[in-house]
């Protein structure tokens, strides 16, 4: 890699352009979801957003190849009980609201385990999945679904066209973000699409990002962070139509947008969406100075609280090794003294160490066995699910926290 000339510091990776400034800079960082396997020290890389002025797209600098960061994944989709609702309410609103004739299939891209397709699965409804982590796409495979484990672009979108002919749905959630290459990417959608083809995308809205202080979703293994703008103007460049944007829930507010190609009626969602981002100063170089001040308030104010319960002979735990944990805790550079160990559910992760800090991750059960006083929720967006479950489970008194948008107490 030239050093000098870095796709998404040097010139934007969605447009080329060379008008970038710096949203916010969260200095150099291990890969968020680079579990170790046993304690050491990691490699480290620099993190920071940057926003294109020409399109508007946010996006870290390209310094770590896709090969490194997706082929041993560690998050299940499945582990969380609001993302299996979530894509149940999907797959039924899907197969009422599109015409579905004989031999129409469905294509997801970043399948993860399956999730998600094994909905349209159970209703016979032919699918594919498309997932480069070879590990997550294993389990995919053990519940009977067919699953290519390989990076999505031009290449492999003329492969399956060629072999499967054209889907009729193509659902992308949160994986157009996950790409280095979006141009390759949004080119290899079109090549699938015909006039019945549906796409939809789900993504964080970076307008949250900066609105609600989301700073910690912000990470290597997220190359793009989108907008209703962006995501018009790429597709609008390669012959799609954005035609409706929702606004959903999931990781803490995202965007679902819908893709067709044609003369298509757009929907007053989009236009409103666009001036609202705008009206919000969601590309003003100045509104991202002072948001990064905010995100230096946060990240002080969090070492301050670590720092005072551990003079205090405290013992402060987290909850959930999610890739917003690592951004936190590599940014405020805590230790294993500051944070003992971090609980989660999912088997792809207990037992390896949180990057940098070596930080343990652990079963719920060791929660339950361990006399904590505070216990950090990293997944915000699902802090109250967390929550809950903490209180069912542990029968004493314990005080539950969140960092973002500032530091307070749950419980």
């Amino acid at each position: 890699m030239n050093s000098d000339f870095v796709r998404g510091l040097h010139f934007c990776r969605a447009c080329n352009s060379k008008n970038l400034f710096l949203g916010v800079d969260l200095g150099y960082l291990p890969l968020a979801n680079e579990l170790l396997v046993t304690p050491g020290n990691a490699e480290v890389f620099p993190l920071q957003l940057n926003i294109c002025e020409n399109c508007g797209l946010g996006q870290v600098p390209d310094v770590v190849s896709p090969e490194r960061l997706f082929r041993d994944y560690r998050y299940l989709s499945s582990v969380s009980e609001s993302f299996l609702n979530h894509a149940s309410k999907f797959v039924e609103n899907a197969l009422e609201r599109l015409d579905w004739k004989e031999g129409d299939w469905v294509l997801e891209i970043a399948s993860n385990d399956g999730y998600l397709l094994e909905n349209f699965s159970r209703k016979g409804i032919k699918v594919l999945g498309v997932e480069p982590a070879l590990n997550i796409a294993d389990l995919a495979r053990k519940k009977g679904l067919p699953v290519i484990s390989e990076f999505f672009g031009q290449e492999l979108a003329r492969k399956i066209l060629d072999e499967k002919g054209y889907p009729r749905l193509i659902i992308a959630n949160n994986v157009f973000a996950h790409v280095p290459d979006i141009q390759d990417f949004t080119k290899g959608l079109s090549l699938l699409m015909d006039h019945r083809t549906i796409v939809s995308i789900e993504n964080p809205s970076m307008l949250n990002i900066l609105v609600d202080l989301q700073f910690d979703s912000i990470y290597h293994e997220h190359f793009s962070y989108l907008s209703t703008s962006f995501v018009s103007r790429i597709a609008h460049k390669n012959g799609i139509v954005l035609t409706r944007v929702e606004e959903i829930g999931t990781h803490g507010g995202s965007n679902r947008y819908w893709l067709r190609k044609g003369s298509l009626e757009v929907d007053e969602s989009v236009p409103i969406k666009i001036e609202l981002e705008e009206r919000s100063g969601l590309f003003n170089s100045m509104k991202w100075q002072n948001y990064s001040s905010h995100v230096n308030s946060i990240l002080n104010n969090f070492i301050d609280f670590v720092d005072s319960a551990s003079k205090q002979g405290e013992l402060v735990v987290g909850y959930g090794a999610a890739a917003k944990a690592s951004t936190l805790i590599n940014a405020c550079k805590l230790s294993r003294d500051q944070i003992a160990f971090i609980v989660d559910e999912s088997p792809e992760k207990i037992g390896r160490y949180l990057p940098s800090p070596c930080i343990p991750i652990v079963p719920f059960s060791i929660l339950e066995k361990t006399l904590v006083d505070h216990v950090v929720i990293f997944p915000w967006n699902l802090v109250n699910e967390i929550s809950a479950r903490i209180k069912d489970c542990i029968r004493r008194e314990v005080q539950v926290w969140c960092l973002i948008p500032e530091l307070r107490r749950i419980t």
